[in-house]
């Protein structure tokens, strides 16, 4: 009697498979993907909130100095990007003074003051005759792009500030 005769074959353990897989694995997929559609509408968002300034911007750049009414035309751009920002505020009505203090409120500190003696001079022109060269136009456009390439979109602390002041 041979004593190895009683042995049975060598059986392979059965394959572990690659699916499904634990459940660790299934939390780190929804998990990236919940991150990855966070993001994208954070994104979303963040240019949403700031295509009235890229507009502006673009608007700008098509305002002619040499037209007689450019001064006029810097205002009003002024105007419809605030209002697009700030639609609390009974933007339309202001003029003057208000109106300089309303858009160097927005401005960080460092700028208002620049910014409030260049558009005061703007808004004097406004009420002038109008003449074919107009010396100052390049400052004035200084000033309108200083302000909105830096009060917009407007921090949550200019929000509240500017709400209070012109309540």
């Amino acid at each position: 009697m041979n004593p190895l005769q009683d042995l049975k074959d060598i059986r392979t353990p059965a394959l572990i498979e690659n699916w499904p897989p634990a459940y660790g694995w299934w939390l780190l997929a929804v998990l990236i993907m919940l991150g990855v559609l966070l993001l994208v509408l954070w994104i979303v968002k963040f240019r949403e909130v700031r295509m009235a300034k890229r507009q502006a911007l673009s608007a700008l750049q098509q305002i002619n100095g040499s037209n007689i009414d450019s001064t006029s035309q810097l205002n009003q751009l002024l105007k419809r990007v605030a209002m697009a920002y700030f639609p609390e505020q009974n933007v339309p009505q202001m003029y003057g003074v208000k109106w300089t203090q309303f858009l160097a409120s927005a401005l960080p500190s460092s700028k208002a003051k620049n910014f409030s003696e260049s558009f005061t001079l703007m808004q004097h022109k406004l009420y002038q005759p109008h003449t074919s060269e107009n010396a100052e136009y390049s400052r004035y456009v200084k000033s309108v792009e200083t302000w909105i390439k830096h009060a917009l979109p407007p921090s949550k602390y200019i929000f509240t500030q500017s709400e209070q002041d012109h309540a």
